[in-house]
């Protein structure tokens, strides 16, 4: 008996204990990463070549690639500008997390790892989440994109490239040749409303304080050289109503100075109300 739970107890001990903490990581095609943590002590920093680093919600000190956070049981958000491998993106983490990768339509899908949770379609862009504590995603651009595909058949079209390789090279072609079906709305669900309650939960967005990952990407492409409300179209993927009404709140709360001359509009990046520049060095 006495031997039995020695043995429960030494089985027991090599149980992981599970990590209490709650972490998404949403990562752009353009090289955005967003991530927001809460009961998370460290962040390893997934990218490589960092600039424009940005923590709200606790001090931190950066050794390595390794962000350390001196108040984890806080919400806290870090953004930052990085480059990834031609067509691989890759990290790992000292936690199980929520993974997001945001893509544009014309890129296609050649590995992903571990299996996707799911697929949404989030403006112009593909939002592939996974869930673990690594990833790893190649992809490649489509020479010729093709007419745009429901999001059920992209998820079968994952499914086949994680499992079988041999069957990847036949998903790229028919993804290519524009041979799957488009999945049409269900008619018992008016598109009216959708489209109305999309509507109203983005003006709810917009008259907060607070930057959601939009914002963010919309600011990110202004840092990086963008003027015009074209230029952000081009280097976000988003639609161009999206981007001017994210404009017009960075505006507002100061993230943005919107210039004017001889009838023509440019914005350069400003100091938010209310927020002194921060330190991004050693804290």
């Amino acid at each position: 008996m006495r031997l039995l739970l020695a043995i429960g107890l030494l089985l027991a001990s090599m149980i992981p204990i599970a990590h209490s903490g709650v972490a998404s990581i949403s990562i752009y095609y353009n090289g955005t990463v967003v991530a927001h943590f809460q009961g998370i002590t460290s962040f390893t920093i997934i990218g490589n070549n960092v600039s424009e680093l940005r923590v709200q919600g606790s001090k931190f000190n950066l050794t390595g690639d390794v962000l350390q956070f001196y108040n984890p049981n806080s919400s806290i958000t870090v953004t930052y500008q990085t480059s990834f491998q031609q067509g691989v993106v890759k990290g790992s983490e000292p936690f199980n997390a929520t993974f997001n990768f945001l893509f544009p339509p014309t890129f296609t899908l050649v590995y992903v790892s571990p299996s996707p949770q799911s697929l949404k379609v989030s403006g112009n862009l593909y939002n592939l989440t996974l869930v673990g504590d690594s990833f790893n995603i190649v992809y490649a651009p489509v020479s010729k994109p093709s007419s745009p595909i429901g999001e059920e058949d992209l998820l079968i079209l994952i499914a086949l490239v994680v499992s079988d390789s041999v069957l990847a090279g036949l998903v790229i072609y028919l993804y290519r040749r524009g041979r799957v079906k488009r999945v049409e709305q269900p008619q018992s669900e008016p598109r009216v409303s959708n489209v109305s309650q999309e509507a109203e939960e983005e003006e709810t967005e917009l008259t907060q304080e607070t930057l959601n990952d939009r914002d963010i990407l919309v600011l990110e492409a202004f840092k990086q050289g963008a003027k015009t409300l074209s230029d952000a179209v081009k280097a976000t993927g988003l639609p161009k109503s999206t981007v001017y009404r994210r404009i017009k709140k960075l505006v507002r709360l100061g993230y943005l100075v919107e210039r004017r001359e001889k009838g023509k509009i440019w914005y350069e990046v400003g100091t938010p109300h209310g927020e002194k520049s921060e330190d991004h060095t050693n804290v």
